[in-house]
This record gives C-alpha cells, sequence and structure tokens, in this order.
C-alpha cells in the first residue's frame, strides 16, 4: 500500500492543481491572477509565485537523450488568459526571427487551445521560440484566412542566457517564455466571455527542442499511435477558477466546526528545514522508499515510468517538513495519492531521506575536518587567486562565500573533481591586444559589437572600445579544472569539500 504514497506528483507537484482521475486524464485549475501580471519572462509577480504548476510533462515519443523538465504555469482575469514556461535546458538553440517562420526547428513552446469542449477540433495555436519568434494558426471551421493567423493583441516575451541568434553555451541552465493572450480572440467558440467559474476548455501544452537534445513533451499525453501534437482529442481539461492565487493557500476548514480536519498539518507548527539532515533518519529512509515507491518513482529517487524524480533541480512546492509529511501521511485530496498506513516514525524517514535528496550542501550533514579543509582552500588548493570567501581572495572567479546555500554536496564534488568544461558566464577568459601593443588580461563581464568591458588581471574594470582592438583571443575552456580528488589524498579531499560545504551567509 505504502508503494502508492509517492505517486505522480503528489510530493513533488501540486495536487490542487491537477488531477488524474482516469489513465492519460489530466486536469488543471486556472486561478484568477492576484495581482498584475507584467509580460516581462521574468515570473516574480507573486501571482505567478503562487501560481500552481501544470503536472509534469510527458514524453510520449522518447527514444534516447535527457528529458529536461518544463515547468507551465497558467492565469487569467477578465482580459487575458496568462501563460509561462520555464524550460530547464543545457542546450538553447534558435536562429528563427521572422515571424510565422518555421520556430518548431529551434528549442520552442507552444499551447493549443479549445475553447468549446463539444467543438474541441475549433482550436488556436501560439508556438514561440526560445528567442521571442512566434507563429500562429486558427484551425477553426470559421476561420476562412491562409495557413497562418494574426491574433489580437498578444504580448510574449522570452527570455535566456545568450545573443539575439541563440547559439549553445557552456553556461546554458533555462529559458522561459511568458504571453498574455487577449481572451477576446476566442469570443466565437467560448461559452461566456470572459469566462465564468467552473467554465471548462480543452487544450495542451508542449515544447520541442532544438539541434542538440530534440525532445517532444506534452502536458496532456497523446494516445498511441499518434505522432502529432495536433491531435485536439488528446487535449487536457482546464477549469477557470473565480478563486485568486492570494486565496490559494487559505486552509480548507471543516463545515460543522470551522477548524482545519483532524490529522492535517493545520493544528502542527509548520516546520520548515532547518539545520543539518539527520544521516540515520536518511539512510533507513532510503530503504523504506527503495522497498515501497519504486513503481512509480525511480530507484534511488530517481525519475521512474509514471513519476518524477524526488530529488532533481527543481521548484518544490511542498517545502517543509509539514507539508512533506502530511503529503504521505494523509494523501493529497485530487490525486490518486491516498494516505500511507505507515507508522509516523516510518512517514518522518522517508521525509528526511526526500531531504537529503533536495538538501543543499549547508543542510547535508556532510563530515570532515573543516579547519583542515581551509588551510588546504588558502594554501594548497590557491583557491583565493581567483575565488573570495567572505571579502578574502580574487575576484576573477565567482564568490564562493555563500557557495553551500547554493549548491548540493554533488555539485562541489563534481567541480572539484571534473572542473567545468566552459567558464561561467561573467568569468569567461580573454586576452586582448590593444592597437598600442598592450595586452590586457582578464575575464569578460559584458560586451557588444562596439565595446567590451573586462575584468582584468590587475583586478581593474578595462573599458576597451573594439575599434581599438588588434586582436581579441577568447579561451573557450574554463580555468576551473577537476582532478583535487587525485592530486589529494581521501582525507584530505574530504576536507576540502567539508570547508566548502559550510560556506554559507547563515547568520552573518
Amino acid at each position: 500500500m505504502l508503494s502508492w504514497v509517492l505517486l505522480i506528483h503528489g510530493v513533488l507537484s501540486d495536487a490542487g492543481a491537477m488531477a488524474q482521475s482516469t489513465p492519460g486524464a489530466v486536469e488543471y485549475r486556472i486561478q484568477r491572477a492576484s495581482s498584475e501580471v507584467v509580460i516581462d519572462a521574468r515570473l516574480d509577480e507573486p501571482a505567478w509565485q503562487k501560481a500552481a504548476p501544470a503536472s509534469d510533462f510527458l514524453f510520449n515519443w522518447f527514444s534516447a537523450g535527457e528529458k529536461e523538465r518544463t515547468e507551465a504555469k497558467m492565469l487569467w482575469d477578465d482580459d487575458n488568459l496568462y501563460v509561462s514556461w520555464r524550460c530547464e535546458d543545457r542546450h538553447i538553440s534558435a536562429y528563427e526571427t521572422k515571424r510565422h517562420g518555421p520556430v518548431s526547428k529551434d528549442d520552442c513552446v507552444e499551447i493549443f487551445i479549445s475553447p468549446n469542449p463539444q467543438k474541441v477540433r475549433n482550436y488556436y495555436t501560439f508556438e514561440i521560440n526560445s528567442i521571442g519568434t512566434m507563429l500562429n494558426r486558427c484551425r477553426t471551421d470559421w476561420f476562412t484566412g491562409g495557413p497562418t493567423w494574426e491574433p489580437e493583441g498578444v504580448r510574449h516575451r522570452a527570455t535566456f542566457s545568450g545573443l539575439a541568434k541563440k547559439d549553445e553555451q557552456g553556461d546554458d541552465r533555462e529559458w522561459i517564455v511568458e504571453m498574455a493572450i487577449p481572451l477576446k480572440n476566442f469570443a466565437r467558440d467560448a461559452a461566456h466571455m470572459p469566462p465564468r467559474d467552473g467554465d471548462e476548455w480543452r487544450l495542451n501544452l508542449m515544447r520541442t527542442g532544438g539541434r542538440t537534445n530534440m525532445q517532444q513533451s506534452t502536458w496532456s499525453p497523446i494516445a498511441p499511435p499518434g505522432r502529432s501534437f495536433h491531435s485536439p482529442e488528446n487535449f487536457g481539461k482546464v477549469v477557470f477558477v473565480a478563486q485568486t492565487t492570494a486565496q490559494q493557500g487559505r486552509p480548507v476548514l471543516d463545515p460543522a466546526t470551522q477548524q482545519r480536519p483532524e490529522g492535517k498539518q493545520g493544528g502542527r507548527r509548520r516546520r520548515v528545514f532547518s539545520g543539518p539532515v539527520n544521516a540515520e533518519d536518511a539512510a533507513a529512509g532510503r530503504e523504506i522508499y527503495n522497498k515501497s515507491c519504486t513503481m512509480c518513482h525511480g530507484l534511488n529517487g530517481a525519475e521512474g515510468d509514471r513519476a518524477p524524480a524526488l530529488g532533481a533541480q527543481r521548484r518544490y512546492l511542498r517545502r517543509t517538513e509539514d507539508e512533506l509529511f502530511d503529503a504521505i501521511k494523509n494523501g493529497i485530496r485530487g490525486t490518486l495519492m491516498p494516505a500511507s498506513p505507515a507508522p509516523d516514525a516510518d512517514v518522518r524517514k522517508m521525509v528526511a531521506y526526500i531531504r537529503s535528496l533536495r538538501a543543499t550542501a549547508a543542510d547535508a550533514g556532510f563530515t570532515g575536518d573543516v579547519a583542515k579543509g581551509e588551510g588546504l582552500f588558502m594554501g594548497k588548493g590557491n583557491c583565493l587567486k581567483c575565488h573570495m570567501v567572505k571579502g578574502r581572495g580574487g575576484i576573477l572567479g565567482p564568490d564562493l562565500t555563500n557557495i553551500a546555500a547554493e549548491r548540493r554536496v554533488e555539485d562541489l564534488r563534481q567541480a572539484l573533481t571534473e572542473g567545468k568544461p566552459h567558464p561561467s558566464e561573467g568569468f569567461k577568459p580573454v586576452a586582448v591586444q590593444l592597437k598600442t601593443g598592450a595586452w590586457v588580461r582578464g575575464v569578460i563581464k559584458n560586451e557588444d559589437s562596439f565595446t567590451m568591458q573586462v575584468l582584468g588581471e590587475d583586478e581593474r574594470l578595462h573599458m576597451i572600445l573594439r575599434a581599438e582592438a588588434r586582436k581579441i583571443e577568447y579561451v573557450e575552456k574554463s580555468p576551473m579544472v577537476g582532478g583535487w580528488d587525485k592530486r589529494l589524498p581521501a582525507d584530505e579531499f574530504r576536507d576540502l569539500v567539508a570547508f566548502l560545504c559550510k560556506q554559507t551567509r547563515r547568520g552573518q
């Protein structure tokens, strides 16, 4: 029975926004925006922060490669439907800049919208690549135009790390698309305009990969033998909800007592993650998980056939110990995840294990001689030549003062053992020879078609006009070298990692 406890999306997604009542069926409740939504592809407004993500995208035709995650959200108000995609991507590429061009050859996302569930084949498409080029089609029984369509008043924006024609870079991590679609575009097909509380539409969200990792994924599954995104019979259901995102977190009260239902987390202190993970409890929780939960999730917290990874680098809506405990112990209403019969002590151990998978280095409880590790960092490692820690050291590499609160232990180990194949953004080495014959060597902080800002080895910022440069030599390889696990004895390497695991601004 416990194997159902961590069933699809339960611990990792907001079950209040997604219900999976029958195999293959997905549903999302679109809440009203509680604050203004600015279309800037930053997604930092309170309305987006509180909006629930759609359930994880599915790779219907997967054969090989990396399943990169997409987080999509939707909101609405009387004027617009708002849609956002946050796409994890190690290889971002896009080249199409022409309106209605073939953006599907690039990293791109798309939404297919059918406002009338009774005529689901009347649908509209909005497809945008990672550099913000859009293609639109109107496939309805009333549209008599050509192969493309010009919707009214659509606003959209894409953000990423890169240039106007985006080529892959070593620092690629993610790209975002945000758009506002005026609801009046759907007036011919929708039952009400604007929608009313409880109105249902059908739609699907998709993502296509670029040149390197050409994956195709969708929010609503496309049943075999279907091989096309244009399959309205496979669209998922969305419900417009009058409740705003600001009201979303309010507790559900028992109608009779006006209190939280017995056994739910409302009566307990909401305990956030604090302090190191208990290694003994986490190890025991791992055993319980591997015996009970791998029917859906993968072994050791990896991605499974029917549920996502427990410890992938992603954003979680259940972030506290009590929220995780409640999800496992009491189940999540609106999903197939039931309450667990496991003793509370076992559930707590599973919570400790989930914490250990997600924990940053500061919370992972990594052991070693921190003082000796500091000596290695300052001395034999010569790390202060490039890196700064709490105001001491160089500035040609990233500041490590808060690295333990930003990275996992595994990330720190990997940087020390494998190095970095490409320099981090803002730290790309360059050597510039001026027409005077002088050389400026350092790292690029910013550049455009006419100027360069180079932080030199003299730790001064040099403003250089490209017209003044005789030669510019870029260094594509990161100066951060690996192999420290081989250069140092095992105990010293452990101590160096332990020192880095203590570098955090907490308490400062």
